[in-house]
């Protein structure tokens, strides 16, 4: 049995809190956009879809930490958030230079890592 089979449970464990990380945006919403992206969206409807996007990602992050103890729901819970870490990762990467230095490009690193873990995984069970 390979490596990533045999620890699995706690790689999802990391991935999970760190996923859920993201609710800050949810707490504080400009605070969030200003730290991650050194941008703000302004007005009531920015601080609404920042914040449903913030639950969005806590809500993935819960799953993952759910998968780590229900292998059965794993395959759905990856592919999920699997697609989720590479649509952020994508859009993130696609504007270059202007996020290169925040810290949103370094969250699409990690996003693309756990992407990469996850798809090991994937691979090596099944």
């Amino acid at each position: 049995m390979s490596w990533i089979v045999t620890n699995m449970h706690w790689v999802l464990i990391v991935c999970g809190v760190l996923t859920t990380s993201m609710l800050l945006p949810m707490i504080a919403p400009r605070f969030a956009f200003k730290l991650m992206f050194g941008e703000v969206t302004d007005g009531p409807l920015g601080d609404l879809l920042t914040r449903n996007w913030g639950q969005m990602i806590f809500s993935t992050g819960l799953l993952l930490i759910y998968a780590a103890y229900h292998e059965d729901a794993r395959l759905p819970i990856l592919v999920f958030a699997s697609f989720t870490k590479l649509t952020f990762a994508g859009l993130v990467l696609s504007n270059g230079a202007r996020y290169a230095r925040k810290i949103a490009m370094q969250v699409a690193v990690g996003d693309l890592t756990m992407v990469g873990l996850f798809a090991w995984y994937l691979l090596a069970a099944f």
